[in-house]
């Protein structure tokens, strides 16, 4: 049994570790406390006082490397261009940056040099961003390619801001400039592959020679087909659009499709089925084009001319002598338009184009495959007003004094755009050009074999016809969305241009 002595010193010890668990704690408290409400930058000797821990134990940080195995990091190439929007707007302090021109670019881009920091400030929380350089693994011929990576660092208690809302903004962010200042490419398919140009058509709806009301229905068809992610996903349809461009030639089909192409900002994937060899072939150019693109077949009509459907028994139909060198079907073409392989993809446009659109076989203008017709007609009053504004400046408000006589022109013969717009481009006087179109038509209307410029006129739908599908009485019909030529403005006599909607895919918005 323990003396009354021993009792009391442990009763003291119990006491005396008690106060000092108490004092600890404490001072824990504080100095976390301290530690949050102190700025990053107090000074180390002040902390060393107040017994703070050193920032590097309260600060975190993110690290994005160049490289994901073989492949570029995605998350990197995303911090490069939001750094380099940093530089651009950095307040002016000593910092070391690079400016660089890339080729094909019109804009200076800036960006870090290795050990370089810059801060960024969202949410009322500052980021620090800093890029430094290793040297990646020799290979056997000795050397290494170096690498890059990027260090963001941020306070502890913003860990949660960071990763759920910082670095997704940075993502989006980068991603919504790809976008804008990227430069839609023009591919073509050469032995089962394809290869990419820069595309630098400069044709927008602002300068194609269309009738408004007709530019508007395009403009705002194309508008709605990107605003109905989720209508395709609930209706359980790919997300496509086919438009069947048809008129004759100089009339801007060429035109027309580098206008969208410049106003979605989609590459175009120009397809020749000559130097397709087999329906297979076909498929694997399907699969390797990417999603927000458009899929251009021009002249169709030639094109499914060597291109046989397979019969009943599974076999082409090898009556022609260009068939029997080659397994592209027509069936194949049909189902790359609207079959399981058109699902290959997201946001795409197909676009096919034809100067004679009666030659067509019916299969490929029924409702789901060719959504919408687009007929680029002859050159009407209202198109070539937009010419001259275009060209000249010629207000098409005040006029010019030939305009009334090219109007009533216009109205009884037919002329391309191609052609006006080869007379407006021959000389710079306003006054002549217009006078030189005046010339055009009245030598046309007068029945000249030549123009004075030697523009012969071509004649159309020659060789055998195919007879164009009357229109379906069943109850979709009810649903299609059709501009009429005779009401669009300008279109004079003949039927100048036209839209017209399948209705396929237009749900409610």
């Amino acid at each position: 049994m323990a003396s009354p002595r021993t009792s009391g010193a442990l009763e003291l010890c119990k006491t005396t570790i008690t106060a000092a668990t108490s004092v600890v704690a404490a001072a824990m408290l504080l100095r976390r406390v301290a530690a949050d409400l102190l700025p990053v930058g107090t000074p180390p000797l002040l902390g060393s006082l107040l017994l703070l821990p050193p920032p590097s134990s309260r600060r975190h940080a993110v690290v994005i490397e160049e490289y994901d195995g073989a492949y570029h990091n995605s998350v990197f190439l995303a911090a490069r261009a939001h750094v380099s929007t940093l530089l651009a707007a950095a307040p002016s302090v000593p910092l070391v940056i690079k400016a660089t021109l890339p080729r094909g670019a019109d804009q200076i881009r800036f960006s870090m040099r290795p050990g370089t920091d810059v801060v960024d400030v969202f949410d009322g929380a500052e980021l620090t961003w800093r890029l430094s350089s290793s040297q990646g693994k020799r290979s056997p011929r000795g050397g290494g390619a170096a690498r890059e990576v990027f260090k963001l660092s941020f306070d502890a208690k913003h860990k949660e801001m960071v990763l759920g809302a910082y670095l997704p903004f940075v993502m989006g962010r980068a991603e919504a400039a790809a976008r804008e200042q990227r430069q839609a490419k023009l591919y073509s398919n050469e032995r089962g592959k394809w290869r990419p140009v820069t595309l630098r058509n400069a044709s927008t709806f602002a300068t194609l020679a269309m009738d408004a009301e007709q530019r508007r229905a395009v403009v705002d068809d194309l508008d709605r087909f990107l605003d109905r992610k989720e209508y395709y996903q609930r209706t359980g349809r790919a997300w496509k659009r086919g438009y069947l461009v048809h008129g004759p030639p100089g009339t801007g089909k060429s035109s027309l499709v580098a206008a969208i192409s410049n106003h979605l900002r989609f590459d175009v994937y120009d397809l020749d089925i000559d130097n397709v060899r087999s329906n297979t072939e076909l498929r694997k150019l399907m699969i390797r084009m990417k999603n927000r693109s458009i899929l251009l077949v021009e002249d169709v009509d030639c094109a499914l001319a060597t291109a046989p459907r397979r019969g009943a028994d599974g076999r082409s139909d090898e009556t022609s002598p260009a068939a029997k060198n080659r397994e592209v079907t027509l069936s194949g073409l049909l189902n790359m338009v609207d079959g399981l392989w058109s699902s290959s993809g997201h946001e795409r446009i197909l676009i096919f184009t034809t100067n004679h659109v009666d030659r067509l076989d019916p299969a490929l203008l029924r409702p789901g495959r060719m959504d919408v017709h687009v007929h680029m007609g002859y050159c009407g009053f209202g198109a070539f007003k937009e010419l001259a504004a275009t060209y000249h400046g010629v207000d098409g408000d005040e006029g010019h004094p030939l305009f009334p006589e090219i109007e009533a022109l216009l109205r009884e013969v037919d002329a391309a755009p191609a052609e006006v717009a080869e007379r407006l481009l021959a000389t710079d006087d306003a006054d002549a050009a217009v006078e030189m179109v005046a010339k055009m038509l009245r030598n046309r209307k007068a029945g000249d074999a030549e123009d004075g410029s030697g523009y012969v006129k071509q004649r159309l739908h020659v060789g055998p016809r195919r007879p164009v599908p009357a229109p379906s009485r069943g109850p979709s019909s009810a649903r299609r969305m059709v501009i009429d030529e005779a009401m669009l403005r300008g279109t004079g006599r003949r039927g100048r241009g036209g839209l017209r909607g399948r209705g396929r895919g237009r749900g409610r918005r």
